[in-house]
């Protein structure tokens, strides 16, 4: 069932979010010096990075499986 106009539109608005809080969580993790903190950083970094994988699959019509 392909994406109707309003939902790429949705998914195109929420993927330029992550690519911004990927670039901010890059910038700050250079940053950080506290092991702690760069953890939970890393962490959050790849949550987003998968959350971005996610919205680009479904804009390429791949499965979400």
């Amino acid at each position: 069932m392909p994406l109707t106009e309003e939902e790429i539109a949705r998914l195109r608005r929420r993927e330029a979010e992550i690519l911004v809080r990927i670039d901010r969580l890059k910038s700050t993790m250079n940053e950080t010096k506290a092991l702690d903190t760069l953890a939970f950083k890393a962490k959050l970094f790849k949550e987003a990075q998968d959350e971005l994988r996610r919205v680009q699959d479904k804009l390429a019509g791949l499965s979400e499986e």
